[in-house]
């Protein structure tokens, strides 16, 4: 048996995940994660693929949740405090990679959290979130922003919770950041510091776990990166544009934003809009601009800090 610690979660699985850091052999269980077999439900398609494979989701009659990747694993969460893996592959870093991406987020969901598919940082002890349209940016960003100094929160599964006065945290997920080799070259990221990732080809793995903080952080401001040179560098989004883009970048099957689950949604956005700063950002061309911008950016927020 394994033990980890990911989303604030301690996790205690029956198959290797070393991506996440290290956990409490003797902490209070939140999350199993065993082998298994399982009938899967009616499965329809969905917009989300790993490795160029198109996942399948369904929901049975009561309530748990499948994730299907042909000829990788199928995957069953059940009531937000069990995941049960079903691989076919036997690359043990490929199972790995699909269970903490989207098959651990339907626990992440059925458990409450606010979910976005986004990168996130600490800028000194205030977080800062950024999603976009594939090839707008957002590991880029937050490789800059790690470079510069910054904590990394999260790299492409993003959890945020919410205080007792309503304001949004987020809770860090774990210790890796996956890059594309371009980023490695255009930051200067020493490679004898990566892992190649199972992912794609020319994708590396920073694994910053020495260091690396478990502890919430308030969300301070929301990024959505875009490179667009007909739209404005900065543009300040309306409280009712909010939702909708939060929408966009949730990052499971829309199916499960139904009823009631799409009222909290609704509901979620607006309060992170009312503690957040929330910014459509053209990002900077290049990775000079980058860097320069990140750099800026840090040291205006240390100041207003």
């Amino acid at each position: 048996m394994h033990h980890y610690m990911a989303f604030g979660l301690h996790i205690h699985s029956e198959i290797a995940l070393p991506e996440l850091a290290d956990g409490d052999p003797d902490a209070v269980v939140d999350v199993h994660i065993r082998r298994g077999t399982f009938e899967l439900p009616k499965l329809r398609p969905t917009t989300i693929y790993r490795r160029g494979i198109r996942a399948h989701f369904g929901r049975d009659a009561q309530q748990a949740l499948y994730l299907d990747w042909a000829g990788v694993a199928a995957f069953k969460a059940t009531g937000g405090h069990a995941l049960t893996v079903s691989p076919v592959t036997a690359d043990g870093n490929l199972i790995s990679l699909f269970t903490v991406s989207e098959a651990l987020g339907l626990v992440l969901f059925q458990k409450g959290y606010f979910l976005l598919h986004a990168s996130a940082v600490a800028v000194g002890d205030e977080a800062w979130c950024f999603m976009g349209m594939p090839g707008a940016g957002k590991s880029s960003t937050a490789a800059a922003f790690i470079k510069a100094g910054c904590r990394l929160l999260s790299d492409d599964l993003t959890a945020i919770t919410f205080d007792k006065s309503g304001k949004p945290l987020i809770i860090p997920a774990y210790p890796q950041l996956k890059i594309w080799d371009r980023t490695v070259q255009g930051l200067q990221y020493n490679r004898s510091d990566l892992e190649p990732v199972s992912e794609g080809v020319n994708k590396f793995s920073f694994q910053p776990k020495e260091g690396f903080s478990l502890a919430a952080v308030p969300l301070k401001k929301v990024l959505f990166l875009h490179k667009a040179r007909n739209k404005p560098a900065v543009q300040s989004l309306g409280v009712a544009e909010v939702p909708g883009e939060m929408l966009r970048n949730f990052p499971l099957a829309t199916e499960l934003l139904d009823g009631e689950y799409l009222k909290k949604h609704f509901f979620q956005s607006l309060q992170c809009a009312k503690s957040a700063e929330i910014l459509r950002q053209r990002r900077p061309e290049g990775f000079e601009r980058l860097e320069k911008w990140v750099r800026e950016s840090i040291r205006e927020q240390l100041i207003a800090g």
